[in-house]
């Protein structure tokens, strides 16, 4: 009976530590976070560099309560497999460009306009005016926006010079597949445009299928789509912006102090990370240009104005069907607020 009695008060007393030490922190076994974030940028880029940066830092600072395990290299997949795998719960957060977030927040990609925006000013200004409304838009949609990230200007490359808009007829350009922007861009442009995957572009150009496509300068080299053309634009047909999300059923299984910290820390090295980006897509030009691709002058200012005529002709197009024509009114009253500003 002893012998009973001290086996039943040594396991009530085992019980009653475990969930002692559970409750305060001793043991956190039940108080770890390990975020499975997942990117197509390669191991050892910039990208995946700096989130190892946020990895260490976040453990540091969170007592190795919070953790991030990376796929890089699009292991994971591209951006739809990765989206598909946050909704199931087997990838925890990502960086998407426009593509991606147009399956979770379509109206987000109002920012995504063709000549919408004239300099990083006006993208910093409207972003950040625009950050709390579409925080909530994407919490609707069951995603926490963590920050946006940096894409960077887009421009055109090509087999023959592009100077005005007539010089965009007869040419085969790529459009992302499924993305209405890009189509609805350069239909208006006057093009038939080809619609492929991400991975198929370096073949359609190898092959003579396409003989231009648009990107950031950093993404034409990581693709080595300049080995393929030659020509790029010197202005730029517009600003892709990315976002990074996590699965808001993940994030809310936070603690307070752990969901603070998690949003600050992401937000500062993705701060460092875009103005390391920014650095960089300037060196990116210029190793474009040394591999052999002519730059192309600006276009006269009346070549400009047709332009921004293709801007007008996208953006009421798709206006209450991507996004809502009130939308599109609050980003224009922000601009004009900014270009009328000393």
């Amino acid at each position: 009976m002893v012998r009973k009695a001290l086996l039943i008060t040594t396991i009530v007393a085992f019980v009653y530590l475990n969930q002692f030490n559970m409750r305060s922190g001793i043991c956190y076994a039940d108080d770890q976070y390990q975020i499975k974030f997942a990117t197509v940028a390669p191991e050892g880029s910039t990208w995946v560099k700096y989130m190892q940066q946020l990895d260490k830092r976040l453990n540091e600072k969170s007592n190795g309560r919070i953790k991030f395990r990376i796929y890089a290299g699009g292991i994971a997949g591209d951006e739809m497999d990765v989206l598909k795998k946050i909704r199931i719960g087997q990838i925890h957060c990502a960086a998407f460009s426009g593509v991606g977030i147009a399956q979770i927040l379509p109206m987000a990609r109002v920012l995504d306009l063709p000549f919408l925006f004239r300099n990083i000013k006006e993208v910093d200004i409207v972003r950040e005016e625009l950050s709390e409304f579409f925080s909530e838009q994407f919490r609707n949609s069951n995603f926490e926006f963590l920050t946006w990230v940096e894409v960077g200007d887009v421009y055109l490359f090509s087999q023959n010079p592009i100077t005005k808009k007539d010089d965009l007829l007869g040419l085969k350009i790529w459009t992302w597949m499924e993305d209405p922007i890009s189509k609805k861009t350069f239909q208006a442009m006057g093009t038939s445009p080809i619609p492929l995957s991400l991975t198929d572009v370096t073949t359609a150009l190898n092959t003579n299928m396409i003989d231009t496509v648009y990107g950031p300068p950093l993404g034409a080299i990581a693709m080595q789509w300049h080995s393929y053309i030659r020509y790029m634009t010197t202005f730029p047909i517009a600003h892709s912006t990315g976002a990074v999300l996590i699965s808001k059923d993940y994030f809310d299984k936070f603690p307070k102090d752990l969901s603070k910290l998690f949003k600050e820390e992401v937000q500062s090295v993705m701060a460092e990370l875009t103005s390391e980006l920014i650095r960089q897509a300037n060196e990116a030009i210029e190793i474009i240009q040394k591999s052999g691709v002519t730059l192309t002058p600006m276009p006269a200012e009346n070549e400009m104005k047709d332009f921004y005529k293709i801007h007008d002709l996208v953006a009421l197009d798709l206006a209450d069907d991507i996004y809502p024509k009130n939308l599109l009114d609050r980003v224009y009253k922000l601009l004009e607020s900014i270009r009328n500003s000393p």
